[in-house]
């Protein structure tokens, strides 16, 4: 906050929504007084030109150095219908006035309490001249009568403001006249209560009320057994900072994460030139721009640094980043990549975390973690709350909310161990299973082909990428076209079935060849799954001799006889779960079995 200079202090500062009314104290023969001429200037937010425009920005400055700290802070306890706290300013929402609110006959009591809030608003007045001069100010709006007839003079924009918007009336007085006031008011409210406040010298220490709840009267969240009342105080201009810094953050301008730099002052410095560069081209920044600058002169020696998301007024993670890493390698490559190993066209390079993001996470969560808008923006809803209804399916909204922190962690914060390869198996064996289970056929085409295939790619391209003690060089791509080669010995009765992973792809070849033959115009994956869910090898071949019975009286090709002659007369005690990757892979490749097949004609599929 120190660093911060005053254009970015002041960046994104907005008028609040509602009507804003500027007023002035008037004088004649040593007389001070208002009446209707004291209007200078009224604008309703909803209806404001670009003429409004610089007035409706001194508005917004004016409010900022005129507000409570929070409704309980206010000047109008208990009721807390009075939201600004100087004497140069008086706020409210229009539902606290009389016609407004769905209880309105008891809102009638606001009008009372306005003499209170002056009272109170004047004690942080000290010159007597001023305290003259807001008298006037109190004494023309401090009645129901008083302020139904100030409104009265531009009935037309008051009748259009809403019940949730704000009527604020300010006086029009110099912002340093504003700002006085408000310091003397901060310095009795920034704590989270004054029973603790000691002074050290010159400066005043007290208990932290930056998002931080006091628990007096809460004995169930108080230190039982503790030896002190409280676990310690920070400094008035820390507590005035983390206020200014907790009003920027509810403007929603600052990057979601964002990286605080207080051990590495150049990468402070930087970082905030960087924040002012976009903030002048009226560009909204976030972390993947600042990561991407910063990696231009610094390469990957970037880190040292807290790392805080926050949405409104709520931090949903706070974390040290040591060091990040921006790039990723696969062995001797400077990037990993996506291969085509399914003829789906999705051959990608990820050079970074951030493709990482929008290449793989989005895919596999089905865009609900990573979201492409319309407009061709990034929405990332790592702790977001999210609705059911916009997932896929159920399952895929359980395995977001399961895995979004794992890989919020991977990614921004360089902690490679968070997500695991049994994480990402898990994830993509579900995903697809889940896509399969959906699938429908619509113009003769999969609804879930691209995003089944899409996710075989993934999964068979970059899933050693997630096993950190991973060394060999057998990876499922190896396996995959090792298979590939295997099954085609073995069609051409050059090979026998040998281990639990050939039978496995074996038996995807001869399902989606069996399911081939079927004539029925429902070809859609989910025929697959009654195979896709047996345990036992012995009760997946009677599944599979099922499907064969119904379609034996077809023409089969020379290529397939072999191949199911040995899937039926092989025999393991092997868990099948454990091999559905390899039997998807069966199913999904190029199948071996068509050779020679004149039954076959193109599909959707091919």
């Amino acid at each position: 906050m120190n660093a911060l200079s005053p254009e970015l202090r002041q960046a994104g500062l907005k008028p609040k929504e509602g009507l804003h009314v500027l007023l002035k104290v008037q004088e004649k023969d040593g007389v001070l007084f208002m009446d209707e001429k004291s209007i200078e200037r009224v604008c309703l937010t909803r209806k404001a030109t670009e003429f409004d425009a610089s007035f409706l920005q001194r508005c917004a400055e004016l409010a900022q150095v005129g507000w409570c700290v929070n409704t309980n802070k206010c000047f109008d306890l208990p009721a807390k219908g009075i939201h600004s706290c100087s004497p140069y300013c008086l706020a409210l929402k229009r539902e606290s006035l009389e016609g407004g609110g769905k209880y309105s006959k008891d809102k009638i009591k606001i009008y009372d309490r306005i003499n209170a809030y002056f009272a109170n608003a004047l004690a942080f007045v000290e010159e007597e001249g001023e305290k003259e001069r807001i008298s006037v100010f109190r004494n023309f709006i401090h009645s129901r009568e008083k302020l139904n007839a100030l409104f009265g003079y531009f009935q037309a924009d008051f009748d259009e403001v809403k019940d949730k918007e704000y009527i604020i009336l300010y006086l029009d007085e110099a912002i340093e006249k504003y700002r006085q006031i408000n310091e003397r008011y901060l310095s009795d409210k920034l704590f989270n209560t004054n029973e603790f406040n000691v002074m050290v010298g010159d400066e005043i220490y007290g208990t932290s009320d930056f998002l931080n709840g006091f628990p007096m009267k809460k004995p169930f969240l108080s230190h039982q057994s503790a030896a002190f009342d409280i676990a310690g105080r920070i400094s008035g201009k820390m507590a005035r900072n983390l206020h200014h810094f907790q009003e920027i953050m509810s403007r929603n301008i600052l990057p979601r994460p964002l990286p605080l730099f207080v051990y590495r002052e150049e990468l402070q410095t930087e970082e905030l030139a960087i924040f002012s560069k976009y903030l002048s081209e009226g560009k909204k920044i976030g972390y993947q721009e600042i990561i991407r600058d910063l990696y231009k002169s610094h390469k990957e020696d970037i880190g040292d640094y807290y790392l805080l998301y926050y949405y409104g007024n709520t931090v949903f993670d706070f974390d040290f980043v040591s060091r990040f890493r921006y790039e990723l390698k696969q062995g001797d490559k400077k990037y990993w990549e996506i291969k085509d190993y399914f003829q789906v066209d999705l051959g990608k390079k990820i050079l970074h975390v951030f493709d990482l993001e929008e290449k793989v996470l989005r895919v596999i969560f089905n865009n609900s973690l990573i979201t492409q808008t319309k407009a061709g923006d990034i929405q990332r809803k790592y702790f977001d709350e999210l609705d059911p209804k916009y997932c896929k399916s159920e399952n895929n909204y359980l395995l977001v909310l399961k895995y979004r922190k794992a890989f919020y962690d991977y990614i921004y914060k360089s902690r490679t161990q968070a997500v695991t390869r049994l994480m990402f198996d898990d994830i993509l064996l579900s995903g697809i299973l889940e896509d399969i289970r959906l699938d429908m056929m619509k113009e003769n085409q999969h609804s879930q082909r691209w995003s089944v295939l899409s996710k075989m790619n993934i999964w068979f391209s970059l899933a050693e990428n997630f096993d950190i003690p991973f060394k060999t060089t057998d990876t499922m791509a190896s396996k995959l076209e090792k298979q590939r080669a295997f099954m085609a010995a073995l069609s051409k009765g050059e090979a026998e079935l040998e281990n639990d992973e050939q039978y496995a792809f074996a038996v995807g070849q001869v399902i989606y060849y069996l399911l081939h033959k079927s004539k029925t115009t429902d070809k859609s994956y989910n025929r697959l799954e009654p195979f896709l869910q047996q345990v036992h090898a012995s009760q997946l071949n009677k599944a599979i001799a099922r499907l064969f019975y119904m379609y034996k009286h077809e023409n089969f090709s020379e290529n397939f006889s072999h191949p199911f002659a040995s899937v039926m007369a092989y025999q393991t005690e092997a868990n099948m779960r454990e091999y559905l990757p390899m039997m998807l892979a069966g199913i999904f490749s190029d199948n071996q079995l068509f050779a020679n097949d004149k039954s076959k004609d193109t599909d959707e599929e091919n």
